[in-house]
């Protein structure tokens, strides 16, 4: 396992002293794998990334000096490239170059300013075309002022090198090391650590024929079909469905300029954070795991749970408008439209939970039968046999009122290689959202895309004041809470935003809604509860009505003033459009409560972890160490015949 690619002066190109930017010369066939992250974009010839083809977006030409140079006015868009070892390292492969057949897309990214194209230009002057029979050439550039790296810090030992790897920090010295460090010193790029022999701890992402096989068709088909395809990914769990799933979105970027994509799996979730269903828009390739492109959705709502056994029905409720939000906004409308002449190419993939044996299979069954698919990738393995899927009913293979689905069978992924738990994913992107800033959303360069470097028990949280802010009132998704008891149960939780679909507010009625400081302070003002829906007696919020805006941290309440203090990554012009909230039973990660700035890997004020008092980093045993749950999949008398 390594990178199938020798670094040296020629192909290879950097400055000394500067470690930001270096121009790689590559042949077909060759590859790097690496761990951390870096910005990449392909000046000449194709390279592929994850199933995702890289072409030469810029006018080139060949000097009589056999040199090439590109044109000061074209763009070159960078592309944002994650690969820590908590997941399947990537690799970035040359490959000829192929023949556009398709109009030419372009994909959000990292555009180049003029120093960086005069930059490279420089860079070029020592590469010679004709002599050395490159194929593809490269850009990397440094991406370590995003700050993903620094999320290491915050959990202790927990994610000790998930982007910079033992090498960097190796402070015994041998000739292997030597070699392997010279090698990297060629790149001279901060925060990018290629791999040439094995590595501990370390996988490669493998892409097998059937994976490859399918996502051609798929490609093929949605160039084909008068309406855009809809495909639907199904295994049990950790057999690879969400590494296929971000391999067949990067594969049909290649044909499209937009693809919608619907996350069914609460527990591990691909753009948000866990206890969410959502749709998302993506226009452009994601390389990396989920924590590392976390995005606001289209459209989303509020689980509440890590799985939708608590309440199947309205998971399946929310399941269901989005798709219907697909067909009505997306799949039809003129502004996610391939092209001006009105024909409409923007495919559908629907990634699927791993839940695979008696309700969970039963629920898989309707998410079928609502989605009415073209296509369906359903994982199967030679090897682990109880975790294949029955096989599918006649009715939804032959179907009577459309034409039947396309049924492809994927490899599974060796699950004893995957040695993360989901826990471990769950953290991790609960830290990248709460973490993030706006600079992300908007590709912003040289700005801190994570603020690791500011601890949430030192940021000055939002005040929402219920009486104002929440006309929708406060909805509890488990447990009989008590009125008298609801601020306690809110305090220190994770929480959705809930705002209306059609929500005309904006930032400028803030004003109109802010109560005097004469009567936030007036001692004889009698506190007023928020509006409470409990469960079960109450519904939660109806998904052809409201929508998830996203999570916050329910920092702590002023009683007095009617007021939850919130902290959340959402901008203001989000926020503002919150009228109600919902708590599930999402757990908040203790390691959001310390403050990381301080070597809190010790313990918390100076006491030891052993003996910090009410306070346990494993996890608990024994009867009584958990929350009850409520279950809304047991039903009552008289409900027996009713179907989900």
């Amino acid at each position: 396992m390594g990178s199938h690619f020798i670094p040296t002066t020629s192909n290879v190109v950097s400055y000394e002293k500067k470690k930001d930017i270096c121009l790689v010369a590559m042949k077909s066939g060759e590859s790097i794998m690496f761990q951390g992250s870096v910005l990449v974009a392909s000046i000449f010839g194709d390279a592929i990334i994850m199933g995702h083809r890289l072409h030469s977006v810029i006018a080139s030409e060949i000097t009589t000096e056999n040199r090439l140079s590109i044109d000061l006015n074209s763009n070159i868009t960078f592309h944002p490239v994650f690969s820590p070892k908590t997941h399947s390292l990537l690799e970035i492969e040359s490959i000829k170059k192929q023949e556009m057949t398709t109009r030419k897309l372009s994909h959000s990214g990292i555009i180049a300013c003029s120093t960086t194209m005069s930059m490279i230009n420089k860079l070029l002057s020592n590469v010679n075309l004709a002599e050395e029979r490159y194929d593809t050439i490269l850009v990397l550039r440094d991406f370590s002022w995003c700050g993903i790296q620094d999320i290491e810090h915050v959990t202790s030992s927990f994610f000790n090198n998930i982007f910079t790897d033992n090498l960097a920090n190796n402070k015994k010295i041998d000739r292997d090391t030597e070699i392997e460090q010279s090698k990297r010193d060629v790149f001279n790029i901060k925060g990018f650590y290629p791999i040439f022999d094995e590595v501990s701890g370390t996988t490669a992402i493998k892409i097998s024929p059937s994976w490859k096989n399918s996502a051609n068709q798929l490609m093929d088909d949605t160039l084909n079909f008068s309406v855009p395809p809809i495909a639907i990914i199904s295994g049990h769990k950790n057999v690879g469905k969400s590494t296929f799933s971000r391999y067949l979105a990067n594969n049909l970027l290649n044909v499209c300029p937009k693809v919608a994509y619907i996350e069914s799996d609460v527990g591990q979730s691909e753009f948000t954070p866990c206890g969410l269903v959502s749709l998302n828009i993506l226009n452009s390739p994601i390389f990396g795991p989920p924590f590392t492109h976390i995005q606001q959705p289209y459209r989303s709502y509020f689980i509440g749970h890590n799985s939708p056994r608590d309440d199947p029905d309205y998971y399946l409720d929310c399941l269901r408008e989005l798709v219907t939000a697909y067909r009505r906004d997306i799949a039809c409308g003129s502004e996610y439209g391939m092209y001006d002449d009105g024909q409409v190419h923007v495919p559908l993939i629907i990634n699927t939970h791993g839940w695979s044996k008696g309700m969970g299979y039963d629920l898989y069954l309707h998410i079928i039968g609502f989605a009415k698919p073209t296509h369906i990738f359903q994982f199967y393995s030679a090897t682990f046999t109880n975790q294949n899927l029955p096989s599918l009913p006649e009715y939804i293979i032959s179907p009577t009122d459309q034409a039947p689905p396309k049924v492809a069978f994927v490899e599974a992924i060796d699950s004893s290689e995957r040695s993360n738990r989901a826990s471990d994913h769950r953290l991790l992107t609960f830290l990248s959202y709460f973490y993030s800033t706006n600079a992300m959303a908007v590709n912003q360069v040289d700005t801190k895309w994570w603020g690791f470097n500011l601890p949430l028990i030192r940021r000055v949280p939002w005040c929402l004041d219920w009486r104002k802010g929440l006309t929708g009132g406060v909805f509890m998704l488990s447990g009989e809470v008590p009125l008298s008891q609801l601020l306690y149960a809110l305090n220190g939780s994770i929480v959705g935003l809930i705002g209306d679909i059609d929500n005309p507010y904006t930032s400028e009625q803030v004003d109109k809604d802010v109560i005097s400081v004469k009567e936030l302070k007036d001692p004889r003002s009698r506190t007023q509860p928020p509006n409470y829906f409990p469960c079960p007696d109450f519904p939660p919020p109806s998904p052809t009505k409201h929508n998830c805006l996203g999570l916050a941290i329910i920092r702590s309440i002023d009683p007095a003033s009617h007021s939850f203090h919130v902290l959340s990554p959402l901008p203001s012009s989000v926020l503002f459009k919150t009228n109600a909230i919902v708590k599930g039973t999402l757990e908040l990660p203790v390691w959001f409560m310390l403050d990381h700035i301080t070597n809190s890997s010790l313990g918390v004020c100076g006491i030891p972890w052993k003996r910090v008092p009410y306070l346990r980093v494993e996890a608990g045993e024994g009867i009584g160490y958990a929350a009850p749950k409520v279950r809304r999949n047991i039903r009552r008398r008289g409900q027996e015949n009713q179907n989900i």
